[in-house]
């Protein structure tokens, strides 16, 4: 069984905010759930943070820089294996139980 969760992350020279929103994903209350950086062609230290990170949930994707997070986040969608899709920006995060909080909305078909 796949991840239930596919949550992308585009990036661009973002190293030093990437770090947060990476802990934020992985410290969810509901864990079934793959982390797809997408790094539109960055020349900070983008690779290094994420490969500090020892999960195997997490999968890096550099390509040429495009110039917006549109491309990256297409990308990020055509490698995904989750059953839903997630957009979490590098400079930001999540709170422990937003995953969780989604997928009880989903599970109970509640109409937001």
């Amino acid at each position: 069984m796949g991840p239930f969760f596919s949550v992308v992350i585009p990036t661009y020279k973002r190293a030093s905010k990437l770090h947060r929103a990476l802990e934020s994903v992985l410290a969810q209350s509901y864990n079934n759930f793959e982390i797809l950086v997408m790094d539109d062609g960055s020349t900070d230290n983008t690779a290094g943070i994420v490969a500090s990170f020892s999960d195997e949930r997490i999968k890096y994707n550099w390509d040429k820089n495009f110039g917006g997070p549109s491309r990256p986040r297409n990308r990020g969608i055509a490698l995904s294996k989750g059953e839903w899709i997630c957009f979490l920006d590098a400079d930001d995060w999540w709170m422990e139980n937003k995953l969780q909080v989604c997928f009880g909305c989903i599970n109970e078909k509640v109409d937001l």
